[in-house]
């Protein structure tokens, strides 16, 4: 996928300011990080196509599934009437991997959504957004519920269970967390790209992503 020169206003507020970036169906983890009104979930809703006012050029061949910061499901439902809805609505819908998924987290499909806790919702999300066979999965926040215990089940399950070949975009705060999972990071700040680039070469230069983050986001 190709977004140029992409210009997105809010008012007077500029959310993206001319930002241009390439992203290929590779196989990485990208994390996408930025302070609070950097332009990440701006960027993210362009990429996705919820977001069609914009100046620039925006070029998306690939197939993506979306897993937004909010969970979206009705809580009266059981999860395997969860996965019976995505399985209507999504012909790469893979049933199988779902259940494989669920098990990972140790949850039951007779369960209904309401009895688990916020985490488990989380853990739902990802297990149906993953079951998709697409080019891209994209993650807005995904550990935002999540214990630190549990975590660790969380990234493995992203690292393991998603179509093979495929590109995961996490836009995150939790670079602690999750930064050992990067391939690719990019870095933004007042809706321009600062900086893109692998995580080995960023390493080369800095002795953290962490480093990395303040140094270049506090400029």
């Amino acid at each position: 996928m190709k977004l140029s020169n992409l210009t997105v206003k809010y008012g007077k507020h500029i959310s993206l300011n001319n930002l241009s970036i390439r992203l290929t169906n590779n196989g990485k983890i990208v994390g996408i990080l930025g302070e609070n009104g950097a332009g990440k979930t701006t960027l993210i809703n362009v990429i996705i196509g919820r977001l069609n006012r914009f100046k620039g050029a925006r070029t998306v061949d690939e197939s993506i599934a979306y897993m937004p910061d909010r969970f979206f499901l009705y809580e009266n439902l059981r999860i395997k009437q969860a996965i019976k809805l995505f399985k209507q609505s999504f012909s790469d819908f893979d049933e199988k991997r779902a259940l494989k998924i669920l098990a990972h987290f140790k949850l039951d499909p007779n369960m209904k959504i309401h009895d688990g806790s916020k985490g488990n919702h989380e853990e739902i999300h990802l297990a149906l957004i993953l079951s998709r066979n697409t080019d891209f999965y994209v993650m807005d926040e995904p550990l935002s519920a999540i214990d630190p215990i549990n975590r660790a089940a969380f990234i493995e399950a992203i690292e393991n269970y998603r179509r093979k070949d495929s590109t995961v975009l996490i836009v995150t705060h939790l670079l602690r967390d999750l930064g050992s999972m990067f391939d690719e990071v990019i870095l933004m700040r007042n809706g321009q790209l600062l900086l893109q680039d692998t995580k080995k070469n960023i390493l080369n230069k800095y002795s953290s992503l962490e480093e990395a983050y303040f140094e270049e986001v506090g400029r």
